[in-house]
């Protein structure tokens, strides 16, 4: 999709990090797993952009188009939405105290079947489709009177920027008492932190001194709160096991290893409460919703972004093919083609990260030992390795072998 709309030039000219390797474990020293681009043929296993760069590439890439486009209204805010009502789309003529030209006539029936919007700034506008992308807290969703469902978790993330000496080029995730940290490369030796812990610890890390909040990553990324994970006579013995079962992945034999060194932190520390929400509707007539506007995950796997890169692709082609045909661009039939289509991946997905934020915020014996054989699982069982990066790309829609 990055390809399709043309910003991805726009990304490569700013910072960003291909990243080809990953490796996630677990404080208790129990296990790891390894995955390498190479386990399913590919160069890389994704890409890290910050937010900032992806906008302001999206943007330019928008501004390229300004020539087709009639004109742009920023900023502004959406204050209410009229739908047209059933007794319009059946082509009822609107009623008016004064008589109305033919052509005021035709434009008033034409209106009549279309999505009236109230601006802040006390303009109307008038559409076949709104699309709702504007976050967790939809302002669209919500005037559409559209349900939700979820929870929220009693956890906060903390994100921010760090320094290395040398460049990172490796994911990592560590899976801690309270909730994962995860390292992500972003180029020119900085890596993001997405650290998940409780609302408490987030303000009290949020306001730790810059040294301080780099000591206290480093701890959680190294020794902090449990050893190492080491090869066992049980590591052995499944690696030679399961070797027989497909071709084995290249990140098998691949050993543990170490974090690279935090030695700054270089941007602002930011939390934000973590919770999970679905819609029960994605789109109504002349209405859909994209991204987080329709669904929030939890963000241990980093999967957010990506739904809704998937949602965005989807609609589009939905409505490409629309076009093509002559059809109205928001007839309901043709917007939940969409809905269809993305609704029970992104349901799949939710259930996934949700279950794994419950088996991962629990320090209880047996359940430890579980953890780690989930983790041995996903290291020597190559056709699980296989799938779960599939799955994490993008490439397959469903967490099954597929």
């Amino acid at each position: 999709m990055k390809y399709d709309i043309g910003a991805w030039e726009h990304v490569q000219q700013q910072r960003h990090a291909f990243f080809g390797k990953m490796q996630v474990w677990d404080y208790t020293g129990l296990g790891y797993t390894r995955y390498n681009a190479r386990d399913v043929g590919k160069e890389y296993l994704g890409c890290v952009v910050e937010n900032k760069v992806l906008c302001n590439s999206l943007l330019l890439r928008f501004q390229e188009e300004l020539d087709d486009i009639e004109s742009v209204i920023y900023p502004t805010r959406l204050v209410s939405l009229t739908f047209p009502s059933i007794s319009k789309q059946a082509g009822m003529k609107p009623t008016s105290s004064e008589p109305l030209s033919a052509g005021h006539a035709t434009e008033e029936l034409h209106r009549s079947n279309l999505v009236k919007l109230d601006l802040s700034d006390g303009r109307t506008l008038y559409s076949k489709l709104v699309i709702g992308a504007d976050g967790s807290k939809s302002n669209v969703r919500q005037i559409a009177g559209i349900k939700t469902t979820g929870w929220n978790y009693p956890q906060s993330a903390i994100i921010c920027t760090v320094e290395h000496v040398v460049e990172n080029d490796c994911a990592w995730q560590r899976f801690l008492p309270s909730g994962p940290i995860a390292l992500l490369p972003i180029g020119n030796n900085f890596s993001n932190i997405v650290w998940t812990m409780s609302p408490e610890e987030s303000l009290r890390h949020k306001s730790m001194s810059p040294e301080e909040f780099v000591k206290s990553v480093n701890h959680a990324l190294d020794f902090g709160y449990g050893p190492h994970p080491r090869s066992s006579a049980l590591d052995h013995y499944m690696e030679k096991f399961f070797s027989g079962i497909g071709n084995t992945a290249a990140s098998t034999k691949e050993c543990f290893e170490v974090p690279p060194k935090a030695t700054g932190v270089v941007s602002e520390r930011m939390a934000f409460p973590l919770s999970l929400m679905h819609s029960h509707d994605y789109v109504s007539k002349r209405l859909a919703l994209v991204g987080d506007a329709a669904h929030t995950v939890h963000p241990l796997a980093g999967q957010g972004v990506n739904l809704g890169f998937g949602d965005a692709a989807a609609l589009a082609k939905v409505i490409a093919e629309g076009v093509s045909v002559g059809s109205d661009v928001g007839d309901l039939t043709l917007l939940q083609r969409y809905e269809k289509d993305r609704k029970a991946a992104n349901v799949a997905m939710a259930a996934v990260l949700d279950g794994f934020q419950k088996m991962y915020s629990v320090d209880f014996g047996p359940l430890n030992v579980v953890r780690a054989a989930a983790f041995h699982g996903a290291q020597y069982i190559s056709p699980l390795k296989r799938n779960i990066i599939s799955y994490a790309m993008g490439d397959t829609k469903w967490p099954i072998f597929s």
